[in-house]
This record gives C-alpha cells, structure tokens and sequence, in this order.
C-alpha cells in the first residue's frame, strides 16, 4: 500500500510563531490523553485534521458523530496548536509521519515544539519531568523549565523521529516525559500538564484529571486484589481436589 498523508485545515490559520503541543500515542499514552484534556478544558478551535490511508478503520463517537482520528487545534489569544493522534501509527509508518509533521510545521512557521510523552524510569514513581532536546539550540529549554536532561538512553516512535527531523532545524523543540506506571497513565498526564501549565501560563486546572487517576488507580488495585483472590482460591482447589485417573 502506497501511504498517503495529507495535512488538511478548515479555511486559512496563520500559525506563524506558535507553539505547537504535540500529542502522538506513546508510552502510557501521555501525549493522546494531555492534548485531549488541553483542548476540551481550555476550549480550544478545530482547525483542521490529518487525513491518511494508514489510519485503521476504528472511529471514535463523540455526542453522536464520528471524529477524525487525528486533529490540530488552535488557540489565538496564547499562540498554542495542539496535534494529537487518537490511534496508534504503525511502526513502519512512523517516519513518514514524523516527515509530513515536520513539513507542515515548517510550512506554517511554528516556532516551537513541545512533545508529551512517558518513559519508564528505575524505581518508584517519582514526579520528575524528563526531557530530550532536538537540537542545541534548544537544550537552554531544558534547564529554564527545570526538565531533568536525558543524557544517554533510547527513545522510540514518531516523536523521536520528530525530533530527529528538526536536529538541523530553526525550531525549537523538546520532548517532555513523565514517569509512566501504567499503560494509560493518567497520574504522569497530570504531571506533563502541571508541568506544561507554568511553562506557558495556561491556566490549566489538572486536579479533575489527578481525581480520575486516583478513581483509576483505586479501581486497579481492587481489581489486582480481586485477581489474586481468584488466584488463590483456584490454587486452594487444585490442592484439595484429588486427580481423577
């Protein structure tokens, strides 16, 4: 199948000096769950969408009507773009996805990028925000927003082939990472957004978000332990039934 993307927009949008908040699918599906969050609480417009044939045929339903698997956003009064993928891009795919988003961010003059993202770090969960800079340019981002530098380690998918792209680029760009536990991690969102909120005054509020991981992460636990019980109780019944023969 030959890929085909094409970044489409409702009308003319002038993003020229924005910030775009990038939001593709990766670990503890930090990125998808954050721009989802940031749009619909501070309300910010649809301006257009990403079309492609790469796209498996499962469509969200919101309020009754079928939504585009991946949507930019746009906000006038802070100057901030959000891009955010619902459906994961397939591994062979990821290049040329990163590519096109490279293209069309360059194309519209988005001056900076900040990718959302998860990493699994030795330990317990800490609260420490991560963070991976594209260029030179833009590791000053690192230290003035307090992003603890990764200096060596490896990072995967589109945003790290983002990343990749703009090494020679004018952009600045960096990838944020929160410490991630679970395969949907709500709790190192609300990180990403805290952390995302002060550097660019935002007025964000993530304790909705922090009250859904606690439901969430009460609901595992009890979940966990109804496992174990069952587990348990299985176990107790092999031992005790004796072997028909």
């Amino acid at each position: 199948m030959q890929a085909e993307i094409e970044f489409i927009e409702f009308g003319k949008n002038d993003l020229k000096g924005y910030t775009l908040i990038e939001g593709y699918p990766g670990m503890g599906l930090v990125g998808t769950i954050a721009a989802k969050y940031l749009v619909e609480k501070l309300k910010f417009e649809e301006v257009g969408y990403v079309d492609s044939n790469i796209f498996a045929p499962v469509i969200r339903i919101h309020r009754g009507m079928p939504v585009r698997p991946a949507r930019i956003y746009a906000d006038r009064k802070s100057k901030v773009a959000v891009l955010t993928s619902e459906q994961v891009i397939p591994r062979h795919f990821t290049y040329l996805v990163a590519k096109k988003t490279v293209e069309w961010m360059e194309a519209k003059g988005i001056k900076e990028l900040i990718s959302l993202s998860g990493v699994q770090s030795s330990g317990d969960r800490n609260e420490m925000i991560y963070g991976i800079a594209a260029n030179e340019e833009s590791r000053g981002l690192l230290e003035k927003y307090s992003l603890k530098e990764i200096p060596e380690g490896i990072t995967t998918g589109v945003t790290a082939l983002i990343l990749l792209e703009l090494r020679k680029s004018k952009v600045k760009a960096i990838s944020m990472l929160a410490n991630v536990q679970l395969s949907a991690d709500y709790k190192a969102t609300a990180e990403v957004l805290r952390k995302l909120n002060e550097m660019l005054d935002l007025n964000l509020n993530v304790e909705p978000l922090l009250d859904e991981a606690r439901v969430l992460e009460k609901q595992l636990v009890e979940q966990l332990q109804r496992l174990k019980e069952t587990k348990d109780d299985a176990e107790k019944f092999e031992h005790r039934t004796p072997l028909v023969t």
